[in-house]
């Protein structure tokens, strides 16, 4: 018996790899999935994950491989997430992954595991194709396993790419603190001293943006702004005082990483649906072209 496409369609999505219960269940006997190894048309990582040979090594495939060899219900947590989210200075050599409390007592040789208590789908998303938990989560677990300073930095970083908010950051807190969490008072006391409004400190290119701005005339916005009346839809990086008008300065460094670019997608159709129009400019644009800047805002106005 040959590999299923659909086998083929799966490792395709999941950077190469295949559990052996996803082969089984698109058809495969064991004795198949036992001759696809022998004949190397798999290659075997662990007893449930299988790796199809040629699929390009990298550091999300090892992570992925970990989190499927956990269990169904496994994702990426803590420094790791941390590293998948793009925050400065985590990596990848060591991984972490987390599954709720007695889900199953497997072990692991690809990863530190956690079991952890309380967190559901609503704390995970998917980040590369690898279940991770949220931004929010992330920040919680540093505050509980560093220093509050490096969990500052992480939170401050995730805050400035608009990945979180304080109002993601309350929910988080109120849906999690009850079990006692570690990093819950550490968090608390971050978020207290900063704020619900509070605004990261700005980047060379929010700063051009607004200098172009007054350089031309335009009256000034404000930069970076919680949007959205009934619900939190975003934190956009300059809008109008006067009319339901955002500008989002697209930079290559903080918006052009896949992580950014999906959230950025998802993030600006729910502004756009909630009524506001939505100007997009580029730092080549804010640095090299100011008159189009310009001349976008003024249409826009």
């Amino acid at each position: 018996m040959g590999i299923p496409d659909e086998v083929d369609d799966l490792s395709q999505r999941q950077h190469g790899l295949v559990l052996v219960a996803q082969a089984r269940a698109a058809g495969m006997t064991r004795s198949a999935v036992r001759h696809a190894v022998a004949s190397h048309r798999f290659e075997q990582i662990t007893a449930r994950v299988l790796r199809v040979p040629g699929a390009p090594r990298s550091d999300h495939q090892r992570v992925l491989a970990a989190v499927l060899d956990a269990s169904p219900r496994a994702f990426a947590c803590g420094p790791t997430a941390a590293a998948l989210w793009g925050v400065p200075g985590y990596r990848l050599p060591l991984i972490h992954v987390a599954r709720p409390v007695g889900l199953t007592g497997r072990r692991s040789e690809l990863a530190v595991l956690h079991e952890i208590a309380r967190l559901g789908p609503r704390h995970v998303t998917a980040i590369h194709g690898i279940p991770c938990v949220r931004p929010e989560v992330v920040v919680l677990q540093l505050c509980g396993s560093t220093y509050p300073e490096r969990a500052a930095s992480a939170l401050d970083n995730l805050w400035r790419r608009r990945l979180l908010s304080g109002r993601s950051l309350r929910w988080a807190l109120d849906d999690l603190a009850a079990s006692g969490r570690n990093g819950v008072c550490v968090l608390r006391e971050l978020l207290d001293k900063r704020g619900d409004d509070y605004v990261p400190p700005a980047s060379n290119l929010e700063r051009r943006f607004a200098t172009v701005l007054e350089r031309a005339g335009e009256p000034a916005m404000r930069r970076q702004v919680d949007s959205g009346e009934d619900r939190w839809v975003g934190r956009v990086d300059f809008r109008d005082e006067r009319c339901p008008l955002v500008v989002e300065v697209q930079s290559e460094t903080f918006h052009l990483s896949l992580v950014d670019e999906e959230y950025d997608e998802r993030r600006l159709a729910d502004l756009r649906d909630a009524g506001f129009e939505v100007v997009e400019v580029t730092d080549e644009q804010v640095w090299y072209r100011p008159d189009e800047v310009v001349a976008a805002v003024r249409a826009a106005r």
